[in-house]
């Protein structure tokens, strides 16, 4: 009857007590609570992280610049066609005033005239100029089609940040629970040392405790390793560290 009743209660000590053997955990920071606890509050932080740090987000809007100036220049190429003429002239035109020319040969008379004049000549073949109209529309169009891109590369981005996140909290929690998992398995391990030091636990029972001791401490591990991988491969997709993030000052 003992060893059953030993083991109920080591059982129960491992349920009640977890927390007996290791240290207080200390208070949350305010990151922590804004990260783990308000998903409103991280996920709009770090969408927006992600598309400042995107580089093919960067490409996207370089090629919208030069899409821009591509069309700035095909609707400014006909300036290079047009010719600007001036002409300007000065000189003196004669007039007869005698009708009988004979009686005056030299008679007559003269006067001072400025001339001057201006031309605008347009050289541009005519296939140009009829598709002058087509080649602005298709720089439009290439410039609509960059803004879409952008779209949906910012919304593939905030598609992989909610998996990512919401990976962290799963591993996260998850890490919670294989903590307690390995207190619990080590208290239950201490005192049936002790019980087994007393004459009150055979050999067999401590070893079967110390089997469940060691195979809590590999799952914590393992629950830790998973929880710290997903924690950098988000830091590192938003290109910066999340404690940072969540305590930056709103612009």
């Amino acid at each position: 009857m003992m060893k059953p009743f030993v083991l109920l209660l080591l059982g129960l000590l491992g349920l009640v007590l977890p927390g007996l053997g290791q240290a207080a955990a200390p208070p949350p920071e305010a990151w922590q609570t804004a990260f783990f606890e308000n998903p409103a509050v991280a996920l709009p932080l770090l969408v927006a992280a992600a598309v400042q740090h995107s580089a093919a987000l960067e490409a996207i809007k370089t090629d919208q610049r030069i899409t821009h100036e591509d069309l700035q220049m095909a609707r400014k190429a006909i300036l290079s066609s047009i010719i600007l003429s001036n002409n300007f002239g000065y000189g003196n035109i004669a007039s007869v005033t005698v009708a009988d020319q004979s009686l005056l040969p030299n008679a007559g008379t003269t006067s001072s005239q400025t001339h001057y004049s201006t031309a605008i000549n347009l050289n541009l073949p005519l296939d140009r100029l009829l598709s002058r109209r087509n080649q602005i529309n298709r720089q439009q169009l290439q410039y609509q089609k960059l803004e879409h891109l952008q779209q949906a590369q910012e919304d593939g981005l905030r598609q992989s940040i909610i998996e990512l996140y919401q990976n962290v909290l799963l591993d996260h929690k998850v890490l919670a629970l294989r903590q307690q998992a390995y207190y619990s398995a080590q208290i239950n391990y201490q005192l049936a040392e002790k019980q087994f030091k007393a004459g009150e636990m055979l050999l067999g029972e401590v070893s079967q405790l110390n089997d469940r001791y060691i195979n809590a401490a590999i799952e914590q591990q393992n629950a830790r390793s998973r929880y710290e991988t997903a924690f950098m491969v988000l830091e590192d997709f938003v290109g910066g560290k999340i404690s940072v993030l969540m305590t930056a000052p709103a612009k």
